[in-house]
């Protein structure tokens, strides 16, 4: 896991700075702070740029730095992420006669582009943005994996060429700073911000698009670009959906323990020591039980207090002790001051908006992790987009098989659905909160700006879409795109690779792939995974139909948050009135009362707070 930074110049206006003196680095430092190594050179009349900070983890030695460059010299590549089937794919080439120099992934990556080039790609088990520097052909790759789980974005530069990094904000202050109102917009109304297009907070720098590489051609007088998707997953679930069509449940639930096992499996190849992340729930613990079965002297950190019931610590002090599992609780008791620090840190680190303070725990999590002198963290993401944990895919489901008029299908989803609702009501003012994102044609309304102007999402997607159909809609657009955004940008922000076995391409073309009432059913979402790890995971986490996700229970917002929100706020009214218009009773509205009592007003504000300064300085490498 490492940070990238490059461009594309115009050689007779080149001025970008690389080196550790300069924001390009210091912008991705704290992605890898074991090593920065460039190569700049000219190439006709363009002057290529590839920087590359490494967090060693597979080959710690200095013959896997980066930059890295094919033996003739025609390739030099740079990379951000794991391949985890790197010693399979070693293998492969191996058995054609090509020999190593060093035992990380990194060559191995190089000599695939080396022999398939693009068509290496979809062997590729792993996340990853890679850059490829193509000397001979005069080309320059951006290669995004199939989910989006590694950073990669690009803006234009204004003398001509592109500047291109692992940072939003390093290519903002080169590309243009002006904040994309519509994303932020979209984030607020909706409740999704990454996943929007190709878009950034800032409208001058876009992503390169999840499973797409870019080529940029600079062999003559102007610069070419060529985008390409080199992954569909709606194309890969309905293949899916044909290979595993007619197979009993009980073979399809073998696939599944196999596949996730060996997801696991692959993502604890380290030659550094690795944890697990805990929670009180389903995913995260059934990797933990995974990973037990395969290390000794095993550590987790969770978020949360043993002796509290207001948070998951009771629920992973009773797995952890079963399974021998050390845990280290994260239940910090911040001052005011502390309290405001680590929002305004969490937000530096994210550089883009952030729609709740649940992601201030996360951060404290990673912060914990890298003081007990940890680099890789596995955790429990993608389970419910992949297995259908969310309760709104019900709701999906159930419209599906009743438009499909298949009647079996229809009444044990709406069973399911009967029990949803009933173990649900103690969450009514949760579902209140946020039914404008589902119910209303405009979205959550603001209350601190006005004049606004209108969008229009549906979140429940097409009425003929199925439940995978939906799903992908989550995996691409509307879930996904933002944990993922929040996990790198903590992690990274730390200098700890955090891997995901439910990401892996295998298990989520699986997953999705199955028949609707393997994945809902008896009231319960992700009705497969509690299944095959019936013998793994207790059954009061399986059977638990209380979602509780990443809890911040301690009251933030009155304890220091709040005013610091204001502050942000009022310091920057001028900053904000670029972009919109401030409602007249501005600081009537932003109150702390009112913050505390009104979920969807500390959203807003958390995105404004953005827009008002969106970029800060650079973190500093505390490892």
């Amino acid at each position: 896991m490492c940070g990238i930074v490059g461009a594309i110049e115009i050689s007779a206006d080149s001025k970008l700075n690389f080196g550790k003196d300069g924001l390009l680095y210091r912008y991705i430092a704290s992605r890898g702070p074991d090593y920065y190594g460039t190569v700049s050179e000219n190439i006709g009349d363009y002057k290529i740029s590839l920087g590359h900070s490494r967090l060693s983890i597979i080959d710690l030695t200095e013959a896997s730095h980066q930059p890295f460059s094919s033996e003739d010299g025609r390739y030099t590549l740079i990379y951000n992420g794991e391949i985890y089937n790197y010693k399979e794919l070693r293998q492969e080439l191996e058995q054609t006669g090509q020999a190593f120099k060093t035992t990380g992934d990194i060559e191995v990556l190089c000599r695939c582009w080396e022999r398939w080039g693009v068509d290496c790609l979809p062997r590729l088990n792993g996340m990853f943005a890679i850059v490829v520097l193509d000397r001979q052909k005069r080309e320059l790759f951006l290669i995004r994996d199939r989910f989006g789980v590694k950073p990669l974005v690009y803006g234009n530069l204004s003398g001509g060429g592109i500047l291109f990094s692992s940072s939003v904000s390093a290519v903002a202050l080169h590309a243009g700073s002006n904040i994309d109102m519509e994303y932020c917009t979209v984030g607020y109304r909706y409740g999704y911000l990454d996943g929007f297009e190709n878009r950034t907070p800032f409208a001058g720098v876009k992503e390169v698009p999840p499973g797409t590489f870019i080529k940029y051609e600079f062999a003559g007088e102007k610069i070419f670009r060529t985008e390409k998707p080199w992954y569909d997953l709606a194309t890969a679930v309905r293949e899916k959906e044909i290979d595993l069509a007619g197979k009993p449940d009980t073979e399809l639930l073998e696939t599944g323990l196999e596949l996730v096992t060996d997801a696991t499996r692959l993502r604890l190849r380290s030659d550094v020591p690795v944890a697990i992340s805990l929670s009180g729930g389903v995913d995260s613990t059934s990797i933990a039980a995974l990973v037990k079965e395969e290390m000794e002297g095993l550590e987790g950190f969770t978020y949360g207090d043993p002796v509290s019931f207001r948070s998951e610590g009771p629920a992973v002090y009773r797995f952890a002790k079963r399974a021998g599992i050390k845990v280290n609780f994260v239940w910090p008791e911040w001052n005011a001051t502390e309290v405001g620090d680590m929002l305004e840190r969490t937000m530096a680190a994210q550089e883009a908006p952030i729609l709740g303070l649940s992601v201030m725990a996360q951060q404290a999590v990673y912060q914990q992790v890298m003081e007990h002198g940890f680099k890789v963290l596995l955790g429990g993401q993608g389970g419910d987009e992949a297995f259908a944990g969310y309760r709104k895919f019900f709701m999906v489901a159930l419209r599906s098989a009743v438009a499909r008029k298949s009647v079996g299908e229809s009444f044990s989803l709406l069973y399911s659905m009967g029990v949803l609702l009933i173990r649900g009501m103690k969450d009514y003012k949760e579902y209140w909160n946020h039914r404008n994102r589902y119910l209303a044609n405009s979205g959550n309304e603001f209350s601190l700006l006005k004049d606004v102007a209108p969008t229009s999402v549906n979140l429940w997607g097409a009425e003929n879409n199925s439940l995978s159909d939906r799903q992908i809609l989550d995996i691409q657009h509307y879930s996904l795109p933002a944990l993922l955004r929040y996990e790198d940008r903590n992690s990274m922000s730390y200098g700890i690779e955090s891997r995901l076995p439910f990401l892996d391409y295998r298990v989520i073309e699986y997953a999705l792939a199955l028949p609707a009432t393997l994945k809902i059913r008896r009231g319960y979402g992700k009705w497969a995974l509690r299944e095959f790890m019936a013998d793994r995971v207790p059954a009061s986490i399986l059977k638990n139909y209380n979602k509780r996700g990443f809890d911040v229970t301690q009251n933030w917002i009155a304890g220091g948050a709040g005013d610091r929100l204001i502050g942000m706020l009022s310091d920057n009214k001028s900053n904000l009135a670029k972009y919109a218009t401030l409602q007249p009773d501005f600081d009537r509205i932003l109150t702390l009362k009112n913050l505390e009592s009104r979920p969807n007003l500390v959203t807003e504000a958390l995105i404004l707070a953005f827009m008002a300064d969106p970029i800060k300085p650079p973190l500093e490498v505390i490892r």
